[in-house]
């Protein structure tokens, strides 16, 4: 269960429910800004939220439904951004970013467009993963995957991840140092 502040919740209890998404990648370099961080909403206008400016550029043309749930899941998120600025899809295609966080959130809006007590409730976090262009007669788009944190682009065997991939990132991380380790194959007539 999603547990969400007092005022979340009139805001969901009430007739006039206004929302905006925000996509963030906080750690991706910003060339036009001179700092690190992509973010950007379907919101009509740039919304604050977590000492980050969501820029509205009318960019995201879909997102697909975020299920929530207690275990840990291996599914990825796509969404997809409108062709003709080409602002966002530089720059997440500039660099070789695969791995960098990528977040989803969810932000109920007061009648200023403006985040409801300056909070958001967070829906999907992951790395991303690729960037990819479709162009078909008189549109294009771009197509954006992230993949859940249980998961890594460099694979080996349908592991999930390996104690080198985790030292490469956070050296002494002894987290995976166990987590593929075979004792004994047990097959059908076998022992």
């Amino acid at each position: 269960m999603l547990a969400v502040s007092n005022a979340l919740q009139a805001a969901l209890a009430g007739d006039a429910l206004k929302f905006a998404w925000l996509i963030g990648f906080p750690n991706m370099p910003n060339p036009a800004t001179g700092t690190n961080g992509v973010f950007f909403t379907d919101g009509a206008t740039n919304i604050s939220f977590g000492g980050d400016t969501y820029v509205s550029a009318g960019d995201i043309l879909s997102l697909p439904g975020i299920v929530r749930e207690r275990g840990i899941k291996l599914q990825g998120y796509s969404f997809t951004l409108a062709g003709a600025d080409q602002t966002n899809a530089v720059l997440l295609a500039a660099e070789n970013m695969t791995g960098q966080v990528g977040e989803v959130f969810l932000a109920l809006l007061d009648d200023a467009g403006a985040p409801i007590g300056g909070e958001a409730i967070s829906l999907y976090k992951g790395s991303f993963h690729t960037v990819s262009e479709r162009e078909s007669g008189a549109s294009s788009t771009v197509q954006v995957s992230m993949t859940s944190p249980w998961s890594k682009p460099n694979l080996t065997a349908g592991r999930v991840t390996s104690n080198n991939s985790q030292q490469d990132r956070y050296p002494g991380d002894n987290f995976f140092k166990f987590a593929h380790r075979e004792r004994k194959n047990i097959g059908w007539g076998g022992e």
